[in-house]
């Protein structure tokens, strides 16, 4: 437990204190507009879930942007595809999903890419693809880095999603074992090189045990969660070290905090470094007058994002059910396809759904829908969530922004219109005059 002795035990409303001021959400875009600041960003939360899909943003630029003011997805470009290997801060691998991390820590990430290799060259796999890798690898060599596209034709294998072109399985095949790494991407499709090319050789040539992979990547869980419940970080089938001994080894010696939460069952966790951090959360939200946070601090959140990443911690500590609907049939959703969850200072305050529209002034964003949650105060929020569009609309680079006709006629849809134009008429009156 804590120390030794018994454990900690906290309200609700203390963990969802330490939760909005750990993921830098209280206040909002509270880090200063620089690639430093993504480097710490992915540094405290350990990774970044990437997504294509961008309806309204791609969701590793939402989450960013939340935390960061003036935040520029280029600078994520730049730190993950740098031409010059020493410049690539960033680096996606598979880690259950597909994941950015810091390109320091790619060490730590390698035994499911040496996993995949060995049960590719076991099972029959590579020599099934051979014909086909050989003739990447070959240009890839002389060419440098290439993506299906730049190769021909050819016959349909069996894939892991089903019959797909020898070619780009091969070249799938390469990279998931490590042996090609990403280049660049430039919408979906993807180019690769070779691994010594794109990777600093200090970070290429580095080995780890297996064992500090596993704890790295259980710790790292951890990083993005921040909270976690006993279960709620996943373990592997194939790890050699399980959930309770690993969960012993990293409490004994501080890297894990093990606590009680009120009124919850179970035992939950943190990184033991922010032990500080959480009592500090406790002191703010004890007695009979604590410390409201700002109801006006308010954050959009992309889907993935690591609050939200815990259906079961959404549900237990704020009271809020969430699904993406983006796979759902459309006559089976409730909300939209992107509902963003609304953050407003330590509570989920409700829902709002976004979207490019670029039949509008050639690209706007559109409010198509706003839910607010049971019990909460609408007008409280209202100044934050205008300041949160206008600043998601700049995050897309777009001018022009418009709420629907049906949002529009709601009483809270008329307030929000009016806190959006003052804030156009305040910015504008701060353009300089030619």
């Amino acid at each position: 437990m804590s120390g030794g002795g018994e454990p900690l035990r906290v309200s609700k409303a203390a963990a969802r204190r330490f939760l909005a001021e750990r993921h830098m959400l209280l206040p909002p875009r509270q880090l200063p507009a620089s690639k430093g600041s993504v480097l710490a960003l992915v540094e405290r939360l350990g990774s970044l879930q990437f997504d294509p899909v961008d309806l309204a943003g791609r969701s590793h630029e939402i989450v960013c942007h939340a935390r960061i003011d003036g935040f520029e997805p280029r600078w994520v470009d730049e730190l993950l595809y740098a031409k010059v290997p020493a410049h690539r801060a960033l680096v996606e691998q598979y880690n259950g999903v597909l994941v950015i991390v810091p390109t320091s820590e790619l060490p730590y990430y390698r035994r499911p890419a040496d996993r995949r290799r060995e049960r590719y060259w076991r099972d029959g796999t590579y020599r099934r693809l051979k014909p086909w890798a050989d003739a990447i690898m070959q240009r890839i060599t002389n060419e440098g880095a290439l993506s299906s596209a730049d190769f021909g034709p050819s016959k349909s294998v069996e894939w892991s999603w089903g019959k797909t072109p020898a070619y780009r399985a091969a070249l799938e095949m390469l990279q998931l074992a490590g042996l090609l790494h990403l280049a660049r991407r430039e919408g979906s499709r993807r180019w690769f090189d070779l691994a010594e090319r794109l990777i600093p050789r200090n970070v290429l040539e580095r080995r780890v045990s297996e064992e500090e992979q596993i704890e790295h990547t259980f710790l790292a869980r951890h990083r993005d969660l921040g909270l976690a419940s006993a279960n709620g970080v996943w373990v592997q089938n194939d790890w050699p070290l399980k959930r309770k001994e690993l969960v012993q080894r990293l409490v004994g010696r501080g890297a894990l905090l093990e606590i009680e939460i009120a009124g919850l069952p179970g035992v939950w966790r943190i990184p033991g470094p922010e032990r500080f951090a959480l009592e500090a959360a406790m002191r703010a939200t004890a007695g009979t007058r604590p410390s409201a946070a700002d109801p006006n601090a308010v954050t959009l959140l992309s889907p993935l994002d690591p609050l939200i990443h815990d259906r079961k911690r959404l549900e237990a500590l704020y009271n809020f059910h969430y699904r993406w609907e983006i796979y759902t049939p459309e006559r089976k959703r409730i909300f939209g396809p992107y509902a963003m969850p609304i953050h407003a200072g330590d509570q989920i305050v409700g829902r709002i759904q976004l979207h490019r529209d670029a039949r509008v002034n050639g690209a706007s964003l559109s409010v198509d829908d706003l839910w607010w949650e049971r019990g909460a105060r609408p007008n409280t929020h209202l100044d934050g969530l205008a300041a949160a569009i206008r600043a998601h609309q700049r995050l897309l680079g777009m001018s022009a922004g418009t709420i629907s006709l049906s949002l529009a006629d709601r009483r809270d849809g008329r307030s929000l219109l009016k806190r959006l134009k003052r804030l156009d008429a305040a910015a504008a009156s701060q353009r300089p005059r030619d």
